[in-house]
């Protein structure tokens, strides 16, 4: 049986709730099967905000077969989102009995998912600075570089100069780094940083962007790619665990 860890890290969504009706279904547009439950939520332990007005209401579960669970049981779901309209569907994963400890156990398995999701992105870095943004612009490419070929995905290059305080990784000796940012809200590029005069962080620079394609200069292409200060000293000890 998989633990709560594993659970945690393949849920988008996990929260408590008690069956209420098995063969059923609170969405018009997905219709009941032998393995769907209609549950009423009770705590929301991991989500997107997206979600949170959820607790308290009635939501569908698809359940894994064979299923076991009974009417006026309670469980805690590892979910993912399957069906949004008139009534929330969600595809089961995983459940297991309720625990006064799972509030706990499932912040502290997210917070392992989302430390090994930044320490990869740390170790893909080729230059990792502390400091504050300027006052971003649109990057003017290099004319030396010749024509080149814009795709329905364009990222839209601006740059910002950022005042570094601090180098965390690489070699960097100047006062001020150049860096790249994708400006466009294309489905490509919407959950990218997006920079803005004042922001100061942490700064994860790379020299390709996170479809592995080559980028002009140093940029921040992922939404790990730029930490608030009060991430600093986190960042500092992935750094040196993933040496």
């Amino acid at each position: 049986m998989p633990s709560v860890h594993d659970l945690t890290q393949q849920a988008g969504f996990v929260f408590e709730a008690e069956v209420e009706q098995l063969g059923a279904s609170t969405a018009s547009g997905f219709p009941a099967t032998s393995e769907t439950a209609v549950v009423r939520v009770t705590k929301i332990f991991k989500g997107p905000a997206s979600l949170a007005q959820f607790a308290g209401q009635r939501v569908t579960v698809v359940l894994q077969s064979p299923v076991s669970l009974k009417a006026g049981q309670s469980a805690s779901f590892f979910t993912h989102g399957l069906h949004y309209g008139e009534g929330l569907v969600v595809r089961e994963v995983g459940n297991v009995p309720p625990e006064a400890t799972m509030d706990s156990q499932v912040n502290s398995a997210a917070q392992a998912g989302s430390d090994n999701d930044l320490t990869q992105r740390l170790a893909q870095a080729d230059l990792v600075v502390t400091g504050v943004a300027g006052a971003p612009k649109k990057y003017v490419a290099d004319p030396t570089a010749g024509p080149r070929r814009i795709s329905e995905h364009d990222p839209d290059w601006w740059v910002s100069t950022i005042k570094v305080d601090s180098v965390e990784k690489g070699v960097h000796s100047g006062a001020t780094k150049d860096i790249l940012f994708p400006h466009s809200m294309d489905i490509a590029w919407h959950r990218s940083p997006k920079v803005k005069e004042g922001d100061r962080g942490t700064w994860l620079l790379h020299n390709r962007d996170q479809y592995s394609k080559s980028v002009p200069s140093h940029a921040v292409v992922h939404p790990l790619d730029f930490q608030p200060m009060a991430q600093l000293e986190r960042v500092r000890a992935l750094l040196k665990s993933g040496q």
